[in-house]
């Protein structure tokens, strides 16, 4: 269903004249649903089990004292600005890169290396899931072949 849906996703990035990011989401898609559906494959087996759940005070302190910390530090770093606003960049776009269209205009020219890291981010992302499978279907074929 999450495929399905990213899927739907980037048909409506196509369809609003947005074809990197429908390339990207397309991507970023099948990669998650690939991963998804061989960690399910690897999952053990549950078993029914009826067991009290205990309650360990130590770690409610931990868990407490560790979401305390993270949202005081997400508050300060809101109230605190260390850089001026981007926003010059999307209003001077046309006159600053010579692009009409914003999204191709940012994603290119100002943060051209770092879509450059994503593709190559993603692509890695690919192999991996290849290699995964390549190992899975050649594992199959050493046991069939033993048995």
């Amino acid at each position: 269903a999450v495929g399905a849906l990213g899927f739907l996703v980037s048909f409506f990035f196509v369809l609003f004249r947005a074809p990197d990011l429908a390339l990207t989401q397309l991507v970023v898609e099948t990669v998650t649903t690939a991963l998804f559906l061989l960690s399910f494959y690897h999952l053990p087996e549950l078993k029914k089990e009826i067991s009290r759940i205990r309650f360990k005070v130590v770690n409610a302190f931990i868990s407490i004292g560790v979401g305390v910390t993270v949202t005081m530090v997400a508050l300060s770093a809101n109230a605190n600005r260390l850089f001026e606003s981007i926003s010059s960049y999307y209003e001077n776009s046309y006159e600053l890169a010579g692009a009409k269209n914003i999204v191709n205009s940012i994603l290119v020219d100002f943060r051209g290396f770092d879509t450059m890291l994503e593709i190559l981010v993603l692509t890695m992302a690919g192999l991996g899931v290849f290699t995964l499978i390549k190992l899975n279907v050649s594992r199959r074929d050493k046991h069939e072949g033993a048995e």
